[in-house]
């Protein structure tokens, strides 16, 4: 199938997951829809509390919520960090590159880039070598997965050659593949999202 015919599954197929898909008009434009997703989304909840911290009203999980708001991007360069922090300007959002241990008890949104995304399942297979990525990936309320459609593949079967590029690069190798959003139902086997993870999936499909 060509790219386009690939976007089109992943267009079909992403409610289902359930996964939000966006097709953003270039980097700029992705950046200012993580910015406006976590300014509409209410204010984080503060799972690891701290003993003299100001926090807001509890959530309806009983939590306090944070009084700002936060996005990590570990793992975009320079010139896109950039882009971000101009789309956030103006707003309550902090944005973090590092020192994600620091916010183990939670943080809004994270923005991510896949290496590949399997339109079949809209499963994103991300490189997570880097602590800092992988932290993004799990702790977020709301990940945000930046896609170039020129990374879409069929199936999982098709990503045989990303793997073991991977794989052979030397030393640890740590691969996740996220499809949708955190889900359980080992509790009492009643279907919970979020207990591992985020509880939201954002693809943002570009050009590229």
């Amino acid at each position: 199938m060509t790219k386009e015919q690939l976007a089109d599954v992943v267009r079909t197929k992403a409610p289902s997951v359930p996964a939000t898909l966006y097709e953003a008009q270039g980097l700029e434009d992705a950046m200012r829809y993580a910015v406006d997703v976590t300014l509409k989304k209410r204010h984080c909840e503060m799972l690891l509390p701290k003993e003299g911290e100001d926090y807001g009203p509890p959530s309806e999980n009983g939590f306090p919520t944070m009084l700002e708001r936060f996005i990590a991007a570990p793992g975009l360069s320079d010139e896109e960090f950039t882009l971000l922090q101009n789309a956030a300007e103006g707003t309550d959002i902090n944005l973090l590159r590092s020192g994600l241990r620091e916010h183990l008890g939670g943080f809004d949104t994270s923005i991510t880039w896949a290496d590949a995304l399997v339109a079949d399942t809209v499963t994103c297979i991300v490189d997570s070598n880097r602590e800092e990525v992988r932290l993004g990936t799990m702790v977020a309320e709301i990940s945000i997965m930046l896609v170039k459609k020129s990374t879409l593949i069929d199936r999982l079967e098709d990503a045989s050659d990303l793997m073991l590029r991977l794989l052979n690069r030397g030393g640890a190798s740590y691969t996740a593949f996220i499809t949708g959003p955190s889900r359980t139902a080992d509790i009492e086997r009643v279907g919970a999202l979020g207990v591992h993870g985020p509880l939201e999936l954002h693809i943002v499909l570009l050009e590229g």
